[in-house]
């Protein structure tokens, strides 16, 4: 049997590794000749941890050296987290969801619950859709910008530098750190992003065996759910730094969408949830009714 390398590119962080090693075993066990070789990076944003990213480029300074090794051929497939990848990519480049969903909560690491914190809490976020959300729906607390790595937020919590973190459900229960999760938060409320808990494959479109064999390893439920959501951000215009979340999940007669648009500040909102048998389709009419009841206002800058 012939054998083919297939190059995994990918951040150096810890996470990072875990979730390509993942995919690497996942392509191993469907295509007996392929070696996996994973291909760790360092990217313009792990590098630029001192200012918040919506100040420096967002977040498509985490994928610009990964897609730069795959246009130079040094990768076949890079490695993210769905969340991480901007709704708008190059044309060269295609996305496509990776097994099956994490979980998309997010959670608060303290050593309160959330409804127990006193009211002068600090709670850590990069995200301005979680900072947005905690003003919304818990309103007392106060919110502090924290980036790095997970390991390195914790570190900044356990430390004192804030009284909780919002993080990601995914990423603490793939690191084995789900013992710190102190509270979930329901997602009906407090509505993930776009993509959260999804792995996914970036590549180039004409490389049509990678196409092939990733499809192979895709859940369906899972990419339609994915791409809803991503259509949802791109009819309203959400870039990484608007405080917008979308979730879609499969339920018996077909889909069930949530989406949310806040003002930055955190005191407005507009949510809708609809279910609908194609989930392309409730994306287009939930983005719609967004936007007829002022999304643009609200996600535009001031």
């Amino acid at each position: 049997m012939t054998r083919r390398t297939i190059r995994i590119a990918t951040r150096r962080s810890r996470l990072a590794i875990w979730q390509a090693e993942n995919v690497k075993r996942l392509i191993e066990n469907h295509a007996p000749d392929a070696d996996c070789e994973l291909v760790p990076m360092d990217t313009t944003g792990d590098q630029t941890q001192e200012r918040p990213i919506r100040n420096v480029g967002g977040k498509g300074l985490f994928l610009k050296e990964l897609e730069n090794a795959l246009l130079d051929e040094r990768a076949d497939l890079a490695v993210h987290s769905m969340k991480d990848v901007p709704i708008h990519l190059e044309t060269e480049f295609s996305v496509q969801s990776i097994d099956k969903r994490g979980s998309a909560h997010d959670v608060l690491v303290s050593n309160s619950a959330i409804h127990q914190m006193p009211a002068d809490a600090t709670i850590g976020t990069s995200s301005g859709r979680r900072r947005a959300l905690l003003v919304h729906v818990y309103k007392r607390y106060k919110t502090v910008e924290v980036r790095g790595n997970v390991e390195t937020r914790l570190r900044k919590l356990d430390e004192g530098e804030m009284d909780g973190l919002v993080l990601a459900a995914a990423g603490l229960e793939r690191l084995g750190l789900e013992e710190r999760i102190c509270s979930v938060l329901p997602k009906d409320v407090f509505v993930p992003a776009a993509g959260q808990g999804v792995l996914a494959a970036e590549f180039l479109k004409d490389r049509a065996e990678i196409c092939e064999l990733l499809e192979a390893l895709r859940e369906d439920d899972v990419e339609h759910a994915a791409r809803a959501e991503r259509l949802v951000a791109e009819i309203v215009d959400a870039d990484c730094a608007g405080a917008f979340g979308a979730h879609c999940e499969k339920v018996k007669n077909g889909y069930r969408l949530s989406a949310i648009v806040l003002s930055e500040s955190g005191e407005h909102a507009i949510q809708t949830v609809i279910e609908h048998g194609d989930s392309l389709r409730a994306a287009e009419i939930v983005g719609q009714r967004l936007l007829n009841q002022g999304a643009a206002d609200l996600l535009s800058p001031l």
